[in-house]
């Protein structure tokens, strides 16, 4: 459901609240991350990952995973979360599901790229579902 006060200062408040109640594990393992708030997915991403409407896009991190990370990754610049408030906040109208929910739910799902996890493998942890045979 869509809270009162959804505006970008409303919505950003929620970004922070989210960040702050991430299990203390999933902080400290993310370093020089920036997480971004914008209204929805830019034409460029759209093109990019042949999304056929902004608002099908909840959030997206751009960087290198950590696992592909070598020697010569330091000093780079910080990786990105985007969350797209638009996206989101329909998102969560549609399902009918708190707004909170859905952020907090979207920035686990995008640093969950950043450790390393593919679409299939978080779809697998976010349902509980047994890992493919032949994983840990």
């Amino acid at each position: 459901m869509v809270e009162k006060g959804s505006d970008m200062d409303w919505f950003a408040e929620q970004v922070e609240a989210a960040i702050g109640e991430l299990p203390p594990e999933l902080r400290a393992a993310v370093e020089n991350v920036a997480i971004l708030v914008e209204e929805e997915a830019d034409r460029e991403t759209c093109r990019e990952i042949a999304l056929g409407h902004p608002l099908e896009l909840l959030g997206l991190y751009r960087g290198l995973p950590l696992p592909y990370r070598g020697s010569h990754y330091a000093g780079a610049e910080p990786d990105q979360v985007f969350l797209y408030r638009r996206a989101i906040l329909l998102y969560s109208r549609d399902n009918a599901l708190e707004v909170a929910d859905c952020i907090r739910n979207t920035l686990i799902h995008e640093l969950g790229h950043y450790l390393g996890f593919d679409d299939e493998e978080l779809h697998r942890i976010e349902y509980g579902e047994p890992p493919e045979e032949g994983e840990d």
